[in-house]
């Protein structure tokens, strides 16, 4: 067997599925540091391979080597020279509509803003991203202890897939902008004055940057919710689904069992808190680019249909391509935060079932009553502290997009020159000016 291969089918702990994502990110300069091995530390050659894996853990080590200084700086470099340079004030002399050109322009210089600020979080909280590996592979160990074990490759390939798919459609959506820049030209749009070179760069550095970041997220997300699927399946079958014809298990057993649940639950819980203090910053500032291409989208499209002017047409596929991205991954982003949350209330249905069940044992009892208080102080919620990701934030967003379009199309009906009329008027006057002799 090749060695891609035995790397691939070899995949057996939480940080392993991880390395793609880590790879990406520090590719970016978002993750600044290297987790390494501690050196001096080795294993016992007899014990269990989950034992090892969950050992292995707690010897990562993070370690700021030159390379990742070197990164670091650079990409800090890059995101505030460009506060500096002159493409921001020649960007806003554009003859194009105010609003977009002041929207954009703040939205992505917030962005590069946001990824010193996402950069700089990660460097100082990688203690806290030690200490979530090491929850989450001591949960794997009971997991495997107990019951089974985690499927680790299935959780790799759904990263590797998911950030192939992030890149391959940041292609096409160049492909698409590249299409619609030749409907640009001779427009107000295509000013040969402009540093387009500089403009272009930071725009499709800080989207790549962007939808890289929700992208590694949500393969996150993707593995704790296929942990807490088995963890719910798991106490199921232990303790509220019985079949006719099986042995019940000892008493013994079931405390074990027990003990076993509340540790994991506890792990992964604390490992999503971590999870999402650390890399919510990116998919907060995602919930914003969101609104801002719906909306840019929906009025393009409007005066599409009055007035299919070459420059409405291109800027409605520039904004609809990016929507349709955008609203996938944001409908993936609340699913999977939903699902944990869903998971959460019912491990409390499927302990309160168990307690139904389980009335003759009082010291059962009482330790399964324990586990539901347990319950209590503790949830599976993706938060970035502002709001949570699940399905209350896509209603809040679709009232947002409802009431910003709503303002948008009655100032561009009752002023004059807004917006897309101040792009086609500007549009008009330019084709004039270059017609005459």
């Amino acid at each position: 067997m090749s060695t891609r291969l035995k790397y691939w089918f070899n995949i057996g702990s939480f940080f392993e599925t991880m390395k793609p994502n880590i790879r990406v990110l520090k590719l970016f300069g978002l993750f600044p540091y290297t987790i390494s091995q501690a050196k001096g530390r080795s294993f016992p050659s007899n014990s269990h391979h989950s034992n090892n894996r969950c050992n292995h853990s707690k010897t990562l080590k993070s370690e700021v080597k030159f390379i990742d200084i070197a990164i670091f700086t650079l990409w800090q470099t890059f995101f505030l020279q460009m506060l500096y340079v002159s493409w921001p004030k020649m960007f806003l002399n554009m003859p194009v509509s105010r609003i977009i050109t002041m929207v954009t322009l703040i939205l992505y210089l917030l962005a590069g803003f946001n990824c010193s600020v996402s950069a700089t979080l990660v460097l100082l909280f990688r203690k806290k991203f030690l200490h979530m590996v090491q929850l989450v592979e001591e949960a794997d160990f009971l997991f495997s202890k107990y019951f089974y074990e985690i499927q680790h490759s299935k959780h790799h390939l759904v990263c590797v897939a998911l950030l192939l798919g992030s890149f391959a459609s940041q292609g096409l959506l160049i492909l698409n902008d590249y299409t619609a820049g030749k409907m640009l030209v001779n427009t107000t749009l295509s000013l040969q004055s402009m540093p387009k070179q500089a403009i272009t760069s930071y725009y499709y550095i800080i989207r790549s940057i962007h939808i890289s970041c929700v992208v590694a997220f949500i393969s996150g997300l993707y593995s704790f919710r296929d942990r807490f699927f088995a963890f719910n399946k798991q106490l199921r079958i232990c303790f509220v689904e019985k079949h006719s014809g099986e042995q019940a298990a000892s008493y013994r057993v079931l405390m074990n069992h027990i003990q076993g649940f509340t540790a994991i639950y506890s792990n992964l819980c604390d490992a999503i808190g971590i999870f999402s203090t650390i890399f919510a910053w990116q998919p907060m500032m995602f919930c914003a680019s969101l609104i801002v291409t719906v909306v840019f989208s929906i009025l393009t499209i409007g005066h599409m249909l009055t007035n299919p002017a070459p420059i409405v047409l291109a800027l409605a596929l520039i904004y609809s391509a990016l929507t349709i991205l955008y609203t996938l991954l944001f409908l993936v982003l609340v699913k999977l935060g939903s699902d944990l949350k869903r998971e959460g209330k019912q491990t409390a249905v499927l302990v309160h079932k168990a307690i139904n069940q389980s009335s003759k044992t009082p010291a059962l009892v009482e330790r399964l009553v324990l586990f539901s208080h347990h319950l209590q102080h503790q949830r599976p919620v993706v938060s970035c502290g502002l709001f949570c990701f699940d399905w209350t934030l896509a209603l809040s967003i679709i009232s947002a997009l409802a009431t910003y379009s709503v303002i948008l199309i009655q100032f561009e009906l009752g002023v004059p020159k807004f917006f897309i009329s101040a792009i086609l008027q500007q549009n008009g006057d330019m084709t004039t000016t270059n017609s005459q002799p």
